[in-house]
């Protein structure tokens, strides 16, 4: 089974593996890799200072959901389960996914056998705390045989009016395909089917989707109409690589996203009406990254040493044929997961 955008990165598998059971599920093939290093401990101050940047950032560090405003960061969860956070459009309103199990019942080349079995729901709650909801249950039946039906929920994205929610679905049959739920009305209406997807984005007008494809050779980005399903438009990015975790920009003119390529991952900016390509990085070891909600920067993941780190970066005029600033590091070693890609709001 798949939906690799959980741990995307085998530097997320390496730092890890030891006590995330996404990481144990879902391998990724095309992330950044680096020598394991010893287990970072988890922050448990209530406020962790960092370096102050504009608006809110969630990002997940060891199976939990931090969230990050006004020069600090802490945690929303406990469970050491959490990945994927993604934010409402003002920041108020934390989504992300938590995995789950369950004692059931499999049948594999005739035998029935017992099983433990795996499934995720998609949580949310106020970015500044208080109580969950689940908006959507992995456990979709619970039957007295114990052949109980899951599915994995994942890749959240709220549109930007908040009344839909975009995710991929997985029920183990080989497939992971975007689903659009209406929250008022909890209609559903599927996109994709049998298709292998990751990294759900709005557009900021709420017309399109950008998803990650892993249904060609090379990983690539598919830009969805949100009004017409089964319709999506390869971007044309850099032959010969794959380019994954697609993000608009605010204004709707650029999406950043990751190229492999050798073995090195760095930064691109695609601007969509021209297909113009800007690199942002040139180190190998960054990826993941998402605008500020002012379009004037970009957080992103970098490793380091073997370690991953949150980090922000100025764009300044790169984007326009000069340069962006120096990158600024805004966690402290902890080991950032690498296989989820963080959000930035106001």
């Amino acid at each position: 089974m798949r939906v690799r955008e959980l741990i995307f990165g085998a530097i997320a598998t390496a730092l890890l593996v030891a006590y995330l059971v996404l990481g144990a599920r879902f391998y990724a093939t095309v992330g950044p890799v680096t020598a394991a290093t010893p287990t970072p401990t988890v922050p448990r101050a209530t406020n962790v200072p960092t370096t102050r940047v504009p608006g809110t950032i969630a990002f997940a560090l060891r199976g939990e959901i931090f969230v990050m405003r006004d020069g600090a960061y802490r945690a929303q969860t406990s469970e050491g389960r959490n990945q994927q956070p993604a934010l409402s459009s003002d920041g108020r309103q934390l989504l992300f996914v938590r995995s789950e199990t369950i004692d059931g019942r499999r049948t594999a080349d005739e035998q029935t056998t017992s099983a433990r079995l795996g499934y995720s729901t998609v949580v949310a709650k106020q970015s500044g705390g208080g109580a969950e909801t689940i908006l959507l249950d992995g456990l979709r039946a619970k039957v007295p045989s114990g052949y109980h039906q899951v599915s994995w929920y994942l890749a959240p994205a709220l549109a930007p009016d908040g009344r839909r929610l975009a995710f991929l679905e997985d029920d183990g049959g080989g497939a992971a395909d975007l689903v659009l739920l209406d929250l008022a009305t909890k209609r559903r209406t599927v996109y994709s089917n049998g298709a292998d997807l990751a990294d759900v984005a709005w557009s900021p007008d709420g017309k399109t989707i950008a998803t990650t494809s892993y249904n060609t050779d090379l990983a690539g980005i598919l830009i969805w109409n949100a009004d017409r399903p089964g319709t999506a438009t390869r971007v044309k990015t850099p032959a010969d690589a794959d380019a994954y975790r697609p993000s608009f920009s605010p204004d709707g003119r650029w999406i950043v996203y990751t190229l492999r390529h050798d073995g090195r991952n760095d930064l691109h900016a695609f601007e969509i009406v021209t297909s113009r390509d800007i690199a942002l990085t040139d180190d190998g070891r960054s990826w993941n990254a998402v605008f500020s909600p002012d379009g004037g920067w970009i957080a992103f993941d970098r490793s380091e040493d073997g370690n991953v780190d949150l980090y922000a970066m100025e764009l300044g005029t790169i984007l326009t044929g000069g340069a962006a600033k120096g990158p600024i590091k805004l966690t402290k070693g902890e080991g950032v997961d690498g296989g989820s890609r963080p959000a930035w709001a106001r």
